[in-house]
């Protein structure tokens, strides 16, 4: 071989390498920056506590008094979640020892006559993968696992990245 086609062999050899290494930290960092995620509506409907119809909410649905609906774009798809719509009355553990339905075996308040529900559970002591397996078990519509943690001042409720953000 001689020396030229040694040194184009070189080039192409050091030129092959620079264009994978180039690729693979363009495909690292185009992993790194893909952070796909879908905004979920919440709609929440409730009888207002202390109105004549919270009294009747027993059973009457048709009860006359302040039926409040709330809409907002809070919630979040989890990332291997079907991205459906669900509807349902909302329940959460029986017991507040099983609040976090960390347990295969948690019982959900749930009300005999109530075809679909949604399991509210709050984030904490498990996955959200084992959380949304228990409440499926006890045959679960849907599942919210929502964030339980704030830091209150001055009565004024911040998350801790607010109070994070505050500090720096």
């Amino acid at each position: 071989m001689s020396l030229i086609q040694a040194c184009r062999s070189l080039a192409l050899s050091t030129w092959l390498l620079s264009f994978c290494f180039v690729h693979l930290l363009c495909l690292d960092f185009t992993v790194a920056e893909k952070e796909e995620w879908y905004t979920a509506f919440v709609n929440i409907t409730y009888i207002e506590p202390g109105s004549p119809a919270a009294a009747a909410a027993a059973g009457a649905l048709g009860a006359s008094g302040e039926l409040r609906s709330e809409k907002s774009e809070c919630g979040r798809y989890g990332e291997h979640s079907p991205k459906l719509d669900a509807h349902g009355r909302v329940a959460m553990a029986s017991s507040v020892q099983e609040r976090l339905a960390c347990d295969p075996n948690t019982k959900f308040a749930v009300p005999a006559h109530v075809k679909h529900w949604i399991a509210l559970i709050p984030k904490g002591n498990c996955s959200d993968k084992d959380k949304i397996r228990h409440a499926f078990m006890q045959n679960a519509s849907a599942v919210v696992i929502y964030n339980n943690i704030c830091i209150c001042r001055n009565n004024k409720t911040k998350t801790k990245q607010q109070e994070k953000k505050k500090q720096a």
